[in-house]
């Protein structure tokens, strides 16, 4: 019984981790963050973005305060997702810190590994050759 306790408040501590922003607040978040953003665009009808939201919660369990992870509802910020041509879901942005590079945009489902590698990759500085 105790461990059923932890186990769902730890839960609870990671899923609060992950805002469910609309695109007011999206926008907000992407002008004032201070530490790179992964924007998840999911729909609750879609299979692959529920395994996505577990493998979300890993990543930003793990590098808590290093990402901000938030999630969009495409079918209650129809008119964003339009705007932005989110067509297969779930589809997540990375936007680092440096407003000069563009954000990245991936579809589909990615394992926690996977996306921690995209983090590095759009953190770290590129070496010029």
């Amino acid at each position: 019984m105790m461990r059923a306790a932890r186990r769902a408040a730890r839960l609870h501590a990671v899923a609060a981790k992950i805002d469910k922003l609309n695109t007011e607040q999206l926008e907000v978040a992407i002008q004032e963050r201070d530490r790179p953003l992964i924007v998840d665009f999911f729909a609750t009808w879609c299979g692959p973005c529920v395994l996505l939201a577990k493998e979300l919660e890993s990543v930003a369990e793990e590098l808590g305060e290093a990402v901000r992870v938030v999630k969009v509802d495409v079918d209650e910020e129809q008119a964003l997702a339009s705007h932005l041509q989110i067509q297969g879901l779930p589809t997540l942005v990375f936007i680092g810190m440096d407003k000069e590079k563009p954000a990245l945009r991936l579809e589909g489902l990615l394992p926690a590994s996977a996306i921690k590698e995209v983090l590095v990759d759009l953190t770290s500085p590129k070496v010029a050759t």
